[in-house]
This record gives C-alpha cells, sequence and structure tokens, in this order.
C-alpha cells in the first residue's frame, strides 16, 4: 500500500505543474496526475478507476518515480522491438512490399503468416515492423 504524503512538497510542486500544462505530453500528465492523487491518500485502485486505466499501471508508475524521479516519469518503453522476422524474411517481405504495395496491414499480416508461419497479433506490430 502506498501511503499518502510520500511526495517532498518540491516534487508535488514539478507533479502538479506537469499535470496542469497544457502543453505537456498528455500521458505525461496523466502519470503525474496519477502521483498527486496517490500523494493525497487515495488507493491505486481508486486511481486507477478514476483515470480509466488499470491499477497495476499505477503501481508501475508509482515505481517508476521513486527510481529515477521525473526522469522515469518521462520513459516510455513499450517493450518488444525485436523483429520476429529473420533478416532474410524480412528482406523477402521488403521485396514483396515494394512489388505488390499492400493497401493495408491485414494484407502484410497474412502475407507473413503464409509465407514464413509467423502471426502478427497487433496492428501495431506490423505498423512497427513495416517501419
Amino acid at each position: 500500500m502506498i501511503c499518502a504524503g510520500y511526495l517532498s512538497r518540491e516534487d508535488r510542486a514539478d507533479l502538479i505543474e506537469l499535470a496542469r500544462d497544457g502543453s505537456v505530453a498528455h500521458r505525461l500528465a496523466r502519470r503525474a496526475n496519477a502521483l498527486v492523487l496517490l500523494d493525497d491518500g487515495l488507493s491505486c485502485v481508486q486511481v486507477a478507476a478514476v483515470l480509466f486505466l488499470d491499477d497495476d499501471t499505477i503501481r508501475r508508475w508509482h515505481g517508476l518515480f521513486l527510481e529515477d524521479g521525473l526522469e522515469g516519469l518521462t520513459r516510455f518503453e513499450s517493450g518488444g522491438g525485436v523483429s520476429r522476422l529473420m533478416a532474410m524474411q524480412e528482406a523477402a517481405l521488403t521485396a514483396w512490399v515494394a512489388e505488390t504495395l499492400p493497401r493495408s496491414t491485414r494484407q502484410v499480416g497474412a502475407y507473413i503468416e503464409r509465407q514464413f508461419g509467423v502471426v502478427y497479433e497487433s496492428r501495431s506490430g506490423l505498423i512497427a515492423l513495416l517501419h
């Protein structure tokens, strides 16, 4: 359980400023807002309900802040990043895309599954691969 009042005055002021700043990235402002709400005494479950998130997400953000302060909140690591295709398969995919100019990621995903037996579950994974 995260105890209320864990933030220093300076950290709290910085987080409130981030949460109120209209020019800061929305996801950073949400993180700052969540930490201030925790400091006010709301539980992770309550903060998650208010922000329409999962309580584990709130705990992770709290952990990032404890580890690295404001710097930790600004890291947006989405994981992944390693292609599920071998270099030769990526080259074949690149050639196929250049030749056929597929109109959707659905077509690309079907080609990858058919040719290489690799299934991409998410559209975002295919988009990352294509980039």
